[in-house]
């Protein structure tokens, strides 16, 4: 799940016209999920190279790189996956949201479609 929900987030995380990084709206920022069961997710980003989620399984950390302008990895640290070949999940950012926008996004495999948000603060 948590494959899914960061692939998710990386396609969808967000971009301003005039941002050098793609991820700068994000930044102190809420990005949310709600998946079509309802399940409803929490997104911090960091300037720092970490990010956090928080769900109803509970609260998964790590940290993410840029491999290119567009294209950037993220890792769970904690807690651990159970299998480590899971722990990376690299995605390109499309899109170029901002503060205050909500939109729906495809899941991958055609999975349905979840409702994303970024909202000011955290």
């Amino acid at each position: 799940m948590i494959r899914t929900i960061l692939a998710s987030a990386a396609v969808c995380l967000l971009a301003t016209a005039a941002s050098a990084n793609p991820f700068d709206a994000a930044y102190g920022n809420t990005v949310t999920q709600v998946f079509p069961d309802g399940k409803t997710f929490t997104i911090y980003v960091n300037q720092d190279g970490t990010w956090e989620q928080r769900g109803p399984d509970g609260v998964t950390k790590g940290t993410f790189a840029w491999k290119t302008a567009t294209n950037v990895c993220f890792t769970q640290v904690s807690p651990a996956p159970k299998d480590p070949s899971q722990a990376t999940n690299c995605n390109e950012i499309k899109g170029e949201h901002k503060v205050g926008d909500s939109w729906t996004e495809t899941l991958p495999n055609n999975a349905g479609s979840i409702k994303m948000s970024i909202t000011a603060g955290r």
